[in-house]
């Protein structure tokens, strides 16, 4: 689906950083049909008889945490060091993880405070009752401004529910954090992806096909009690700049990434589709927060 990329926000543009002209068009690669982002791929069975996708879902992957719980006792009762199980399940990667992804257009430009879906419709991500008014009010941390939007934001760190409750289609998850899960739960690794582009043109030829002075980009923070944790916003990806067609990017930041080393349970991680200088627009079509977490501390 495209490859990792961890490029950084350019802070410090030439002066005339805004596009003039627009390049020759480009063809437009077909959608994959099984991706990151999209990963069952259809059925035959769907082509006649088609269900509407939910625009926004939240799914547990497996295992769950539970499921670790249940191995941690199994392989103790086998006989192995009690201190010794949770190295071998780290170190096997069996974490649990919680998926958000939201299937919805939205542009974002670099004057505009609002997001725009399209013919001048104003954007609502469909989390707004989740998260509360408190963090989308005047001091809350999702306040975005001109060029910054937020598009999605995951579950709270150490939320689970029952299997069938509150997964795939349902557009409001239910949520549980409860005290045990606060003092046991540790982030292993966030994996964001998305799937955007910028604008399609710029006045620099130069930089076409490259995240060379690219002013359109997506940036991590943390959101705690309805607002924004000091020092957890950070950029995690630029479009490709003058992108003729939409590219999917997935970024994991591990434990020692710095908005992951401020996670706390019940925090939730933030994803801001920016853009900045005059004619520059970031366009998002999908993307998806998955945390992946353990009932253990990582191995050292």
């Amino acid at each position: 689906m495209g490859l990792t990329q961890s490029q950084q926000a350019n802070t410090s543009p030439p002066p005339t950083a805004h596009p003039l002209t627009p390049p020759p068009p480009g063809p437009s690669p077909p959608r994959p049909s099984a991706s990151h982002l999209n990963p069952n791929p259809p059925t035959i069975l769907s082509y006649f008889l088609p269900i509407p996708a939910p625009s926004l879902t939240h799914d547990h992957l497996h295992p769950t945490v539970l499921e670790i719980r249940l191995v941690t006792r199994y392989l103790v009762h086998l006989g192995l060091p009690p201190e010794l199980v949770p190295r071998i399940l780290d170190e096997a990667g069996s974490w649990a993880g919680c998926r958000r992804q939201s299937v919805k257009q939205l542009a974002v430009r670099a004057m505009d405070p609002r997001g725009h879906v399209r013919n001048g419709v104003v954007w609502k991500t469909g989390q707004e009752d989740e998260v509360g008014e408190e963090a989308i009010g005047w001091n809350g941390g999702l306040k975005g401004g001109p060029g910054e939007i937020w598009y999605l934001v995951s579950s709270p760190i150490g939320c689970w529910h029952s299997p069938g409750e509150a997964t795939g289609s349902n557009q409001l998850a239910t949520f549980v954090v409860n005290d045990v899960d606060r003092q046991t739960v540790w982030v292993r690794e966030v994996v964001i992806e998305t799937l955007s582009k910028d604008q399609g043109w710029s006045s620099f030829r130069e930089h076409y096909g490259t995240y060379e002075q690219s002013y359109s980009w997506f940036e991590v923070s943390l959101l705690r009690d309805g607002r924004e944790v000091e020092g957890s916003r950070h950029s995690i990806q630029n479009n490709v700049h003058a992108g003729q067609y939409f590219k999917a990017h997935s970024n994991t930041l591990g434990r020692d990434h710095p908005t992951v080393k401020l996670a706390k349970p019940g925090d939730r991680f933030v994803l801001w589709a920016r853009a900045k200088y005059p004619g520059w627009s970031n366009n998002v079509t999908e993307a998806a927060i998955t945390v992946f977490t353990t009932p253990f501390p990582p191995a050292a």
